[in-house]
């Protein structure tokens, strides 16, 4: 026996067969519709949440206030004493400087524009325009073009 009537005999074996269930089709197209659908819902609800993440970010940065801004930092102000001291060993004792409380700034004035009547230019009212030169209706003279030149195209093809 060769090798390709060994290989029909054992597939022809009907010990080697597996029986299909009854249904087998019906049960692997419900499970493919059962996870497009699931497929379909994890999709819409992402997207949802996606849409409402971005809605809800944009009405906050829309509505996001700045706060007051922070006045800068006083130095402290220190006060040279010109007192002598006597010459001694001991560094002069000096008292610590009195911060004066800083007050807010005070918030802006916005003063309103002075109410004043402007009275147009009296240029505007005794200059006269100049009227457009009349057009015509007639076409002007055109030439001929030249037919020896090689920008006009030509109904046969060169060389013949």
């Amino acid at each position: 026996m060769d090798l390709e009537d060994e290989l029909n005999r054992i597939l022809r074996d009907d010990r080697l067969d597996i029986p299909v269930r009854t249904g087998a089709e019906w049960s692997v197209v419900a499970g493919a519709r059962r996870r497009r659908q699931r497929n379909t819902m994890l999709a819409a609800s992402g997207s949802a949440l996606a849409a409402l993440i971005l809605a809800g970010g944009g009405a906050v940065l829309a509505n996001h206030q700045t706060e007051r801004p922070i006045p800068p930092a006083v130095p402290p102000v220190v006060h040279s004493t010109t007192e002598q001291t006597p010459t001694s060993e001991e560094p002069p004792h000096q008292q610590p400087p009195q911060h004066t409380p800083v007050q807010p700034p005070a918030p802006p004035r916005h003063p309103q524009p002075p109410q004043t009547t402007t009275v147009p230019p009296e240029i505007l009212r005794s200059t006269q325009t100049s009227e457009p030169n009349p057009t015509t209706s007639k076409p002007t003279q055109t030439t001929k073009p030249d037919p020896t030149s090689s920008a006009n195209p030509t109904s046969e093809p060169p060389g013949q």
